[in-house]
């Protein structure tokens, strides 16, 4: 029973990750210090992005033949009700400097209910 480091299953999961953790950063080290590796990543993100402009447009092409917003017509749409509210609160604001707002202040409600006599 005094040593019962050996038999902490978490403790031999956290010395396993860190014998993991440093095998990796070891051959990533190596594989990324190689030109060729630079390359083939860059070539990987381009095509990416590549795919994903196809995919956007082609979705884009799709939801108008079905006469449906895509993304960027929710985030145009969006956008213009924006500038909408931001021109309301100045106007709003321009019109509480000419016109302060001179309402009167309404009664209280008068509480005519009784409570249940217990």
């Amino acid at each position: 029973m005094s040593d019962n480091n050996n038999l902490d299953p978490f403790g031999l999961a956290r010395g396993w990750m860190s014998q993991w953790e440093k095998l990796v950063n070891e051959h990533g080290t190596e594989l990324l210090a190689k030109p060729e590796t630079a390359q083939a990543m860059q070539a990987m993100t381009g095509a990416a992005m590549q795919m994903q402009a196809a995919s956007q447009e082609a979705s884009a092409k799709v939801l108008a033949a079905a006469n449906l917003p895509s993304r960027a017509d929710f985030e145009a749409l969006g956008a213009r009700l924006g500038a909408i509210e931001a021109t309301l609160a100045r106007i709003e604001q321009s019109l509480r400097a000419v016109a302060p707002d001179v309402t009167p202040p309404r009664p209280p409600v008068a509480r005519t209910r009784k409570p249940p006599a217990a």
